[in-house]
């Protein structure tokens, strides 16, 4: 196809140079889940528990909000997305370990995640105390559910401790939403101290068989 002239600047006698149009936002790579993930873990540790909306995720990934509700229907698909993928990849202690450090460790892991996440901890709460668990929770359940047989509680009494534990960090993580975000972090690392206790407590109560 042929070159086209150059347009002529009338005033001046000089041409005039193209356009450059501002690249629009849906022109750039469409995100992947794993992008939307990873945006959301980034938003809700940089910027604070709740923060999270469409808009700022979509500026996030680099696309417009209108592309994003093509890709999620809102922001707790996106919540879901995010604790799937979490549970999915969590790590669990080593088997050689005794139950009590094995429960000790997977515990106080999902503390961290509490801290680190704690808008993402409240929605894997509610799954627990709804009984509506994703499909990546069961890996957890399961290995929880076999400290508690090592232990010798029976089936009821170990899912009454578990309810018993989440009820107390899903209370504590919804109590920090009556303080402003910059007090909401050093609130959230005294409840980890208090549940810690919580949780030591629970475990020297459990008597072995």
């Amino acid at each position: 196809m042929p070159k086209q002239p150059a347009k002529i600047n009338a005033v001046n006698n000089t041409p005039t140079p193209p356009k450059r149009g501002r690249r629009r936002k849906d022109d750039t790579p469409t995100p992947n889940r794993a992008d939307l993930i990873s945006a959301v873990l980034t938003i809700e540790k940089r910027d604070g528990p709740g923060s999270l909306s469409m808009r700022k995720l979509a500026s996030e990934v680099g696309v417009s909000a209108r592309l994003l509700y093509t890709m999620v229907k809102n922001k707790e698909e996106l919540y879901d997305l995010a604790v799937n993928s979490t549970l999915a990849n969590w790590k669990l202690p080593s088997p050689a370990l005794p139950w009590q450090k094995r429960f000790s460790t997977l515990t106080k892991t999902g503390l961290d995640l509490c801290m680190t996440y704690p808008e993402l901890a409240r929605h894997a709460l509610r799954f627990s105390l709804e009984n509506k668990y994703p499909e990546s929770a069961y890996r957890l359940i399961d290995e929880i559910s076999t400290y508690f047989k090592e232990a010798g509680l029976s089936s009821g009494e170990a899912r009454q401790v578990q309810m018993l534990f989440n009820a107390l960090l899903l209370g504590a993580l919804d109590l920090t939403r009556n303080y402003q975000s910059d007090q909401q972090a050093k609130l959230i690392k005294e409840f980890y101290k208090a549940l810690d206790i919580a949780l030591s407590h629970i475990l020297k109560g459990i008597r072995l068989k």
